[in-house]
């Protein structure tokens, strides 16, 4: 056995920051070569809606080497940040740039965040490309929502494939632009290998969703981001409930429960409910998306990168309906990480409008329907009229030869 296979059958979840320490000093050569990776961590940071951030404290958990410590800093500019990460070499490659004095670095792994001095309240949370690391996704949101003040949002910037077409769409992106990437740039190939199969099992953003609202976040919602990466890299959004601490009261329901002798029945998660994806210009809590970052993912003036695996196929609407197909049409945002992976390229979505008479809620199409009829422009045959109906003048119909009896 080779010896970086050996490494990557070594990696964990409990352990991948180490991993990631011993490919520091390439991470960020390496991300610079996905297309958007900056910027879409820009639009997650602004789609918590906080503002220019005076007075506030944020928190960056899996800051890495500060690639999204920048982008939250640049989104929420008179904040007070904590960056956090579990590997010294990351953190170490981050100390070295150039800082504003608002920003703390800290060494420290989620679940010890308390031991390194880490409290809250925070007014915002930015986990990118985190969750999708932790040995326990669900029990590591449960974290961070006992870290945020109520009604603070939480921003999980992270990958989710779902689906025989999702999980197609990421084997091309990994075996077509991050793997060899990853060679060239980072010299870690196990762990990008790694981090590939993790998100290909980890599931959809139905599951994401669905996690973040068991751990007790209200008002989650997804939106997914443009560019090569629409439809893999997601933005999740949820808030800590307006109580004062629903944890505790959770546990002690629980407590009660047990001690009255009563057990509910099990029952199986509804991972597999649908929810509605807004698309890239989707600004989630936020009232919009700051203006220099276009629908694509891409700064405005910027060409956009056209290397990758069907990178030239970019949506060209920036109508939310035509951009979503893993949600419900009409959607309006209020329903719905490891470093950067590779893109792929999106479906084409086209500006073509539905048939005038498609708001019809009993003959409209449903569902990916929708989608699939405004990102290809086809329109449906129009209902044959009833018998005994006469012809529309407009209409092409042969004339009968003059003489010909009326019947």
């Amino acid at each position: 056995m080779s010896g970086e296979a050996w490494q990557s059958d070594e990696i964990r979840p409990a352990s991948v920051h180490r991993a990631y320490g011993r490919g520091a000093a390439g991470f960020d050569a390496y991300v610079a070569t996905l297309p958007g990776y900056r910027t879409h961590l820009r639009v997650s940071a602004s789609r918590m809606g906080l503002g220019d951030g005076h007075g506030l404290r944020l928190l960056d958990v899996g800051c890495g080497t500060g690639v999204s410590t920048e982008a939250l800093l640049t989104s929420v500019g008179g904040a007070e940040v904590v960056a956090v990460d579990a590997s010294a070499e990351m953190l170490a490659v981050a100390r070295r740039k150039n800082w504003s004095p608002r920003v703390t670095f800290v060494h420290s792994r989620l679940e010890t965040l308390a031991e390194a001095g880490i409290e809250g309240p925070f007014d915002g949370i930015l986990a990118s490309y985190l969750v999708s690391n932790l040995p326990d996704a669900e029990h590591g949101l449960r974290r961070l929502l006992t870290l945020l003040a109520p009604g603070a949002p939480l921003a999980v910037h992270d990958y989710a494939v779902g689906g025989t077409r999702g999980r197609v769409r990421w084997a091309t992106a990994t075996w077509g632009w991050m793997l060899p990437m990853a060679s060239l740039r980072w010299g870690a190939t196990d762990l990008a290998r790694y981090r590939a199969k993790r998100v290909a099992t980890a599931g959809g953003p139905e599951q994401m969703v669905h996690r973040m609202e068991r751990a007790g976040f209200d008002d989650v919602r997804v939106q997914t981001v443009g560019g090569a990466q629409q439809h893999l890299v997601h933005t999740f959004l949820g808030r800590r409930p307006d109580e004062p601490d629903v944890v505790g009261e959770r546990r002690a329901r629980r407590s009660a429960i047990a001690a009255a002798g009563w057990r509910p029945s099990a029952a199986p998660p509804p991972d597999d409910e649908p929810v509605a994806e807004g698309g890239p210009d989707d600004p989630g809590y936020a009232d919009e998306l700051p203006a220099d970052v276009g629908t694509d993912g891409t700064p405005v003036g910027d060409t956009p990168v056209g290397d990758g695996p069907d990178s030239t196929d970019r949506p060209d609407s920036t109508d939310r309906d035509d951009l979503v197909e893993e949600g419900r049409p009409g959607d309006d945002g209020s329903g719905g990480k490891g470093a950067g992976d590779g893109p792929a390229g999106p479906d084409r979505a086209d500006d073509a409008a539905p048939p005038a008479g498609d708001d019809d809620a009993d003959t409209r199409p449903r569902g990916h329907a929708v989608a699939r009829v405004r990102r290809r422009g086809l329109r449906r045959p129009p209902s044959p009229a009833p018998r005994g109906t006469p012809a529309d003048p407009g209409d092409d119909a042969p004339t009968p030869p003059e003489g010909t009896p009326r019947v």
